[in-house]
């Protein structure tokens, strides 16, 4: 149709910065209809348009860009704001719209003056090293950056960057306190094995004597008198044990609620009468792979503790409930998602200093007079909750009164029974040969003139490695082995090892004041050996034995 009715033709091209973008063409159904001035009023045109489409896709391309900007500041998780040179808030993502709301200060015409405890003018000089401000309102602290922006010579605004780290200072403090914690409790498992080699022969060489039908009455009630303090000196090793995350466990399905319920009813009985004890929850099943002994110690030591903050009365509450933990919000920045059983011990008394709180659990430390307490109580709980792959938190206010949350591992398993503590009558020997091995001089004869004082005959040895020699010269005479665990050269776990890989049969029944981890715990579920908390009493030194030869 054109080349039929199209005489004419004009063309010109739309030109910005001397590319061409386009081309405007008109046509006539006449012959040599246009002029020069039609050429250059086209051109006009041409390149009036091409200017227009140039600046529509310009901002088409500064909107697109201002999407992305908007998006990138929104999806930062610090805040971001943007001030004037008036220092006035011209901008702000959500997360600063939620941090301003709880720490910015403004002045009457809504200028920025303060974030947290900081005056702006403080905040917005560069610190050397790159290192943040920080700032701090009511329990919470940020750190905050600042970088001014500049139009040529001239600053014209600022920007601020906010960033909450209260969670990870939080998480930080309680690694550095789990790490100290840590580091106390190897140098006190230390102390307390030595410790309890020498309370190992004072115990066996009392219960001995005391046996004795050449021994005064008079002398027998000294060596009663001894016995009963090296025990209280036994239970103090046992509460540094704990805390160090050494003790022997006894570990089983515990349902808890009849465990607390149990020990409420001695509270009753023994804390004082202008304490009234409250329970909280208790409507659920909690199961627990625990030692029920243990669990037992830390509600009697938290109880205690609240007791001792109650000088003149007050409400212990006891809580028991059952939490499901996501991987979102925990309890304690430290847990894992799942299923845990809460217990909460919790006072109306004196409460604890807030620089008191980061020590409450380290040995020996207490804040009581002189006389008044160990400092071991807490540092016990902690221990035996650690050991139990549990948590404990602790909030305080002076004047209102402690919380006490710990956070144990929840089983479906129903609860067994609690094992039999009684020992009953001693049990002898027919004369069987028991190996002794033990690196402590003074321990090992006290171990062997007991076993002889309950009719075994005995050879000894300082080390495993004297204890092999013997039973591979001897080994069909030797009926069992009694090992320490922690010996110079071969210690009671290698001993062990050895006399399996030599196939050799013989009973092994060790000796430890700490538990030395999942070895151990693996031996004794094959059968091959029996373990002996440290020190030993009689009684249970016949009972094992004696259960082992099959007395």
């Amino acid at each position: 149709l054109i080349e039929i009715y199209t005489r004419s033709v004009l063309a010109v091209p739309m030109k910005v910065s001397g590319e061409t973008i386009g081309v405007v063409m008109v046509h006539s159904r006449q012959r040599d209809t246009y002029k020069q001035e039609d050429i250059e009023l086209l051109l006009a045109m041409a390149n009036m348009s091409a200017v227009a489409i140039q600046n529509a896709s310009l901002l088409e391309q500064a909107r697109q860009s201002a999407e992305q900007i908007e998006l990138i500041m929104q999806t930062v998780p610090d805040g971001m704001l943007l001030l004037d040179a008036d220092r006035r808030v011209v901008r702000a993502n959500r997360a600063a719209d939620s941090y301003l709301s709880e720490i910015a200060g403004y002045a009457g015409d809504g200028i920025l003056t303060s974030v947290g405890d900081k005056k702006l003018d403080a905040l917005l000089i560069q610190q050397p090293g790159g290192i943040w401000h920080e700032v701090s309102t009511g329990n919470s602290t940020y750190e905050v950056d600042s970088r001014p922006m500049l139009g040529g010579p001239a600053r014209t605004g600022w920007v601020l960057v906010i960033r909450d780290v209260t969670q990870e200072r939080e998480t930080s403090r309680r690694i550095q306190e789990q790490d100290r914690l840590a580091t106390v409790g190897q140098l006190a498992a230390g102390i307390a094995h030595d410790f309890n080699n020498i309370m190992s022969t004072i115990v066996l060489y009392a219960q001995m004597s005391n046996q004795s039908p050449w021994v005064s009455g008079r002398d027998r009630e000294r060596m009663s008198t001894i016995y009963n303090q090296a025990m209280h000196a036994t239970e103090l090793i046992r509460q540094i044990l704990d805390f160090s995350r050494r003790s022997v466990l006894e570990r089983q399905p515990l349902s808890l609620r009849p465990l607390v319920k149990e020990q409420v009813r001695l509270f009753d009985r023994t804390l004082a009468e202008n304490i009234s004890i409250e329970l909280e929850g208790m409507t659920k099943r909690c199961v627990v792979n625990a030692d029920p002994t243990r669990i037992q110690q830390v509600l009697m030591n938290l109880a205690f503790n609240a007791r001792d903050a109650m000088p003149d009365g007050g409400i212990l509450r006891i809580g028991l409930d059952l939490i499901e933990v996501g991987e979102g919000e925990r309890p304690l920045p430290e847990m894992s998602a799942g299923t845990w059983v809460q217990l909460s011990m919790s006072d109306t008394g004196i409460g604890i200093e807030e620089e008191a709180l980061p020590h409450i659990f380290e040995p020996f430390y207490t804040s009581k007079g002189i006389g008044e307490g160990t400092g071991l109580g807490l540092a016990q709980v902690y221990g035996i909750v650690s050991q139990h792959n549990g948590y404990i938190d602790v909030k305080s206010t002076p004047g209102v009164g402690s919380v006490f949350a710990i956070y144990l591992p929840a089983l479906p398993e129903d609860l067994s029974n609690l094992p039999d503590l009684d020992t009953g009558p001693l049990v002898k020997g027919r004369e069987e040969t028991i190996l002794v091995v033990e690196d402590s001089p003074f321990t090992r004869q006290a171990l062997v003139d007991s076993l002889e004082s309950l009719n075994y005959r005995t050879l000894s040895a300082a080390n495993g490695r004297e204890a092999m020699d013997i039973l591979v010269n001897l080994g069909n005479q030797v009926d069992l082995v009694v090992s320490d665990v922690i010996m110079p050269e071969m210690s009671g776990l290698a001993l062990v090892r050895e006399i399996v890989d030599r196939g050799l049969d013989v009973r092994i029944v060790l000796l430890t004041g700490h538990f030395p981890g999942k070895e151990m715990e693996a031996l004794r579920k094959r059968g091959l050996i029996e373990v002996i908390e440290k020190p030993p009493s009689l009684e249970k030194l016949s009972e094992v034995v004696g259960k082992l030869l099959n007395h």
